[in-house]
């Protein structure tokens, strides 16, 4: 496989990303998820763009997600075990890691270990770093670190070369297909079926990774006021039009393709040294922050009493989460790396 040079645009965007999930789950502790509803404690916003910045993140790594990779693999011969290999790899080694301090944490923090009466069968879950999925969708698990991204993307994955065969072949039908499913499992709502929710994040969210891989592949034709100007126009829109009853990951699929082709047009104008720096770390270390970021939040903001703390004591607490984030996310990175023998 040939390699190719890293693209800042998409670098740029991934550390975007990074930082709108961790916006996103501190927030959390202030919209009503982890207590009381205190919006004016909120770090930067918790909507931009009237839909919730968690989905914005998300819908931001979906897009930087299938248009990395279909930059990497474009046009070339897919070794499937090879593509498997390396893709495991790179996810549940440092999954491990991170579950294995949280865990020993835990353990000491509670004297003990307690399933409380979950099943040891859903440990399952864990082993194939899909735990956080499965709670989501409203299954027991022994979740501690990473969100049910992880687990979604893994499925991405491993229907990769087939989305990637059909894209290359017929990308305008694949397109199509892709929305069909994506407007319809989304728009079908069963709040009580677990099964359905898990479709909901999965099968449902794949063609949002379509859409990333169409936007890389267009790339270029993007690359104009035009698409700028459309871009802008269709946030102006969903910022100040009502759209509630249309089902939030559509809503969240629109805002962030208009802020992907956005941020794809502004990118070279961004990459002045200090800026750069940043975005070559987060994007470094984007992944064990990303598993362990929400962990180190919710043991950080509990020895705290929210409803006494205000505005700027918010951004404070907020700080002091990413003061420990950050060096225990360089701690799983270098432990990987050390127990891989990976330089």
């Amino acid at each position: 496989m040939i390699k190719k040079e890293r693209l800042y645009t998409l670098d740029l965007i991934r550390a975007i990303a990074v930082i709108l999930i961790l916006i996103t789950h501190y927030n959390a502790n202030f919209i009503g998820f982890n207590g009381p509803v205190q919006l004016d404690k909120v770090v930067l916003t918790a909507f931009p763009f009237n839909i919730y910045i968690g989905d914005l993140g998300v819908g931001l790594f979906l897009l930087i997600s299938g248009a990395s990779m279909y930059y990497v693999y474009a046009n070339q011969k897919l070794n499937l075990a090879n593509f498997s290999k390396k893709r495991l790899l790179n996810i549940l080694p440092m999954f491990y890691i991170a579950y294995a301090l949280a865990f020993l944490y835990y353990f000491w923090m509670n004297k003990g270990f307690s399933h409380d009466g979950i099943s040891l069968k859903w440990g399952l879950s864990t082993i194939f770093g899909f735990d956080s999925l499965m709670q989501t969708a409203g299954f027991p698990s022994f979740m501690l670190v990473g969100e049910w991204f992880l687990g979604m993307i893994m499925m991405v994955y491993l229907v990769f070369p087939l989305l990637k065969v059909c894209f290359e072949k017929q990308t305008g039908l694949t397109l199509l297909i892709s929305s069909i499913i994506f407007l319809v499992v989304q728009s079908v709502q069963y709040p009580e079926n677990k099964i359905w929710t898990l479709v909901q994040l999965t099968i449902g969210l794949i063609p949002v990774f379509v859409f990333g891989m169409f936007l890389q592949k267009y790339a270029k034709a993007l690359n104009n006021i035009v698409s700028i100007g459309l871009s802008v126009f269709v946030l102006i829109v969903v910022s100040f039009g009502k759209f509630g009853d249309v089902p939030s990951k559509i809503m969240m699929a629109i805002v962030s393709v208009a802020v992907f082709v956005i941020l794809t047009n502004v990118a070279k104008y961004l990459e002045q040294k200090s800026i750069k720096r940043c975005v070559t770390w987060l994007v470094k270390y984007a992944y064990p922050i990303f598993l362990i970021h929400h962990f180190v939040i919710n043991q950080v903001v509990k020895h705290f009493d929210l409803l006494m703390v205000g505005k700027l004591d918010s951004y404070i607490l907020f700080v002091l989460c990413l003061s420990i984030i950050f060096p225990i996310s360089v701690l799983v990175y270098r432990l990987e790396r050390m127990i891989l023998n990976v330089k």
